[in-house]
């Protein structure tokens, strides 16, 4: 499988080579992890290679990202942004920030002049639905352009988009939506979030194809960080926990380095590092069973009750009862293969009888 390089070599080496192309991923951790930078490698990476990229930043303003990245002496001028804050209004018009919900106006980062917040556009106007509509236009518009696709996609964060946009369990059913049609652009896409309730498996650490995890914590009078990949579909990778350093030049990972970690810094972690381990057995037995359900649906054989405990599935895995969640899936998991095993037999055509030649009946 083509791979995607992310940018930060003791990284890569811990992914077996980088991300695998074309398949949606998260950048998880706490405030001042590293997030933001570590998808900004992501990116300058991919314009060095020459490759079109595309950031929507919901946290921060383009003028500020510009900023913030100009320390590390990367050339970003071609980057494609599009700026979805909830706060911002271009006043001095060099059309460098998206009017959200009403314009799409999407700029190279060296276009990006000064701007001041306002509180002309209402945080309502940012939705998943909204910035899903910009994604699209600006996809399509320049494959239709350039006959390009683009090759990189972040998004910075989607953390932002749900405190500012999403209340309620129909946040789940968006997320849903939006990370089906990231697969389908096939693009390499990177969503920077945070786990906002450590009690709740958030949907986009279910449903990526991989989650990258940073830790940040005191020792001493020191910050230390560390990196682990906690689950990586379809490849094998590093499951160790690895010294992070960021500097002058961005984010460096030691893929040869261990972390020696004592006591509460060691539940924290561990707790978190082995419970995803669990949630990845849950979602591989999901994944086949959604594959049956769809060999069913295209064999026209009935699995409403398999929907059903698929349902229970994964409710029971978003309330992170994971004993539970596996237990439905494995019954969903038998049921759909006796399905498929003795698929109904279907009744014979009816017997239509034609009366005799030349005669009547």
């Amino acid at each position: 499988m083509d791979r995607t390089s992310i940018g930060v070599p003791g990284l890569d080496a811990m992914l077996g080579g980088g991300l695998i192309s074309g398949r949606p991923y998260v950048i998880s951790g706490p405030t001042g992890g590293g997030k933001t930078i570590l998808a900004m490698h992501f990116i300058a990476t991919g314009l060095t290679r020459g490759e079109p990229c595309l950031m929507v930043t919901l946290d921060e303003p383009p003028n500020e990202v510009k900023s913030n990245v100009s320390a590390f002496g990367w050339n970003l001028d071609k980057l494609k942004i599009l700026d979805a804050t909830p706060d911002i209004k271009a006043h001095k018009r060099t059309r460098s920030v998206i009017d959200v919900g009403t314009t799409l106006d999407v700029r190279d980062l060296e276009d990006v002049g000064e701007i001041r917040q306002s509180s002309q556009i209402r945080a309502l106007e940012v939705s998943v639905h909204s910035v899903q509509k910009m994604l699209k236009q600006e996809f399509f518009a320049r494959l239709e352009r350039t006959k390009e696709r683009y090759k990189r996609i972040v998004i910075d964060s989607l953390t932002a988009l749900k405190m500012f946009s999403m209340q309620g369990e129909d946040s789940r059913i968006m997320i849903q939506s939006f990370l089906r049609f990231l697969s389908e652009l096939e693009a390499t896409s990177v969503l920077v979030s945070e786990r906002l309730n450590p009690k709740v498996l958030e949907t986009e650490f279910f449903l990526s194809r991989g989650e990258i995890r940073l830790h940040k914590w005191l020792e001493g009078n020191t910050i230390r960080r560390a990196a682990s990949i906690e689950k990586y579909r379809g490849s094998s990778f590093d499951d160790a926990i690895r010294p992070l350093t960021i500097s002058d030049r961005g984010i460096t990972v030691d893929s040869n380095g261990t972390v020696r970690l004592s006591g509460l810094h060691t539940r924290q972690l561990g707790e978190g590092y082995l419970e995803q381990r669990i949630v990845e057995e849950v979602s591989t037995v999901i994944d086949g069973v959604l594959r049956g359900i769809d060999d069913a649906h295209r064999l026209r054989i009935p699995v409403t009750d398999v929907d059903r405990m698929l349902a229970r599935a994964m409710l029971q895995l978003h309330r992170r009862n994971y004993e539970k969640a596996l237990k439905a899936a494995l019954n969903a998991q038998t049921a759909i293969q006796e399905r498929l095993k003795s698929p109904p037999v279907p009744p014979p055509p009816p017997t239509v009888v034609l009366p005799p030649p030349g005669g009547r009946r």
